[in-house]
């Protein structure tokens, strides 16, 4: 047995065949049907001249023939090259010029839109298309005489293109072991098991739904449930249509998921037992109401980021009390140390940049040894996010070192900010920026969106605001838009770049 997922497929297929493995909106595959599309695909892919090595490009919408595709690229020992739809076709190319890919599998539609013209690569569609290289076809050829090689712990089991918001992005090379070194800590240190079903909301070119959820599952021998979108309302549904009883909802999605739940049928949640959160501010109220709704239900709060590959930290039920604003501790074979400028170990307590290092750790970039090597420092890979740790080990976010704000020649952290607001009634949601300001530098900006039916204006966010932060930190200055205006990406997250341009226009044709 290796760390490949090809090969925790065809065991649990031999393990429990009728065993439920993938749910979508279209319908289910058992272990055994995934096993046994897997290695058509893989057969019809070898045909086409894809062996070990090759890179191999997926461009889809997250469902069950998008993982049978994924399982047939790694049965090969080739390279998943997942990209991410809602990118330009002129950044989908980037991506799959810098990855050296060999193969595309897509639909007709992303086809049409980003492929014909400008990628001149052979194509396997999986979606309903007509035609030899279509799913339903490639699944009717016999793969009798396919012989899956036998896969190795160090082939590259993933290329994920980071988003690119530094210029051109960059390619995260992960190997089956260092894949399967985040699913062991997934599974160990949160509590999953072979009855469970997780709910996939956000798209599985994401290193979170996909290294972090999907493959556990797939190893453990449970189940996944898969949204081609995310919806609300839609989620609810499948969660108790399917009874899930785990998923992954970034604060953003998890207050949303609250709201529809208390307007209609909170029954819906009945059979959820764990929350998986991260990538924004979690409130106290926040947490209250998710307990409320499915009393019992446990959440585990985590930190990660793709070069990590993924997950690092996590704060546990157990642990809230004890460390309530932090990101909790690190996984099980994994260190965290904090980081003075000048790369010396800070003390407990001080804030610097978070660096760290584990078995599930990036080798590098994929051809970019220069990026490579300015995100390692002496074995430790450095995050570029602030923060620092308490004597007990727990870690405490500050903020990413780009999105931090320099008022008045003080360093803000826009999260600590954003964490005080979050504890007032009528913030839902908000997101701290600095604009440019000829006094202070960048002015302290609160961007909030207000809970339905509530009220608050900018005197009394500022004014609360101040009661539990230095005045150096409170926002100087409090915009209010609607939630359909503030830029979310599939994540979750929200994106803060977008989010400045977005308020520097606002206020611009303000005045």
């Amino acid at each position: 047995m290796t760390t490949s997922v090809s090969e925790h497929v065809a065991r649990n297929a031999r393990k429990f065949p009728s065993r439920v493995a993938l749910i979508d909106e279209r319908g289910a595959f058992t272990y055994a049907r995934l096993d046994e599309a897997a290695s058509r695909f893989a057969a019809y892919l070898q045909d086409a001249g894809i062996g070990r090595g090759d890179k191999v490009a997926l461009l889809a919408m997250s469902s069950a023939n998008w993982v049978v595709a994924y399982v047939a690229i790694l049965r090969l020992r080739a390279a998943c090259v997942p990209l991410n739809y809602r990118l330009t076709p002129e950044e989908v190319r980037a991506n799959v010029e810098d990855a050296q890919c060999r193969f595309v599998i897509t639909t007709a539609d992303y086809v049409a839109s980003h492929i014909r013209g400008r990628i001149d690569l052979p194509v396997a569609l999986i979606d309903d298309s007509a035609g030899e290289n279509g799913l339903s076809r490639i699944l009717e050829r016999p793969a009798d005489g396919f012989r899956a090689p036998a896969a190795g712990d160090d082939d590259v089991q993933l290329i994920m293109f980071t988003g690119g918001t530094t210029g051109r992005s960059k390619g995260v090379v992960l190997r089956n072991r260092q894949v399967f070194w985040n699913t062991i800590h997934e599974a160990l240190d949160t509590g999953m098991n072979e009855f469970d079903n997780t709910i996939l909301a956000t798209p599985l070119h994401h290193a979170a739904a996909l290294n972090c959820w999907l493959l556990p599952h797939l190893y453990l021998g449970a189940r996944a449930t898969i949204m081609r979108e995310y919806d609300a309302e839609r989620m609810l549904d499948m969660i108790a249509a399917h009874e899930v009883t785990n998923g992954f909802a970034p604060p953003s999605v998890a207050r949303e998921i609250c709201i529809a739940a208390e307007r209609r049928a909170p029954e819906r949640l009945a059979s959820f037992r764990r929350w998986y959160v991260g990538g924004g501010i979690l409130s106290a109220k926040d947490r209250d109401r998710m307990h409320a709704l499915v009393p019992g239900s446990k959440i585990f709060y985590q930190y990660g980021l793709t070069e990590a590959g993924v997950i690092v930290t996590v704060l546990k039920e157990e642990d809230y009390e004890t460390a309530p604003d932090s990101i909790g501790r690190p996984f099980l074979n994994f260190e965290v140390k904090i980081a003075r400028e000048d790369l010396s170990d800070a003390s407990v307590g001080e804030p610097g940049e978070i660096l760290v290092r584990g078995p599930s750790v990036m080798d590098g970039y994929y051809n970019r040894p220069d990026a490579t090597a300015a995100v390692f420092h002496d074995g430790w890979l450095r995050t570029g996010d602030m923060g620092a740790m308490d004597e007990n080990g727990y870690v405490y976010f500050h903020d990413r070192l780009k999105d931090m704000v320099k008022s008045g020649g003080l360093n803000v952290y826009s999260q600590e900010v954003e964490r005080a607001l979050q504890k007032h009634p009528a913030v839902r949601e908000v997101g701290v920026i600095g604009l440019p300001s000829e006094r202070w530098g960048e002015e302290v900006t609160a961007v909030i969106v207000r809970r339905d039916g509530m009220s608050a204006e900018e005197a009394e966010i500022i004014a609360f605001a101040k009661e539990s932060l230095a005045h150096y930190k409170a926002p100087k200055r409090v915009v209010f838009i609607p939630y359909e205006d503030l830029p979310i990406n599939y994540s979750g997250k929200i994106i803060k770049r977008e989010l400045r341009g977005r308020i520097a226009r606002l206020l611009e044709s303000e005045q």
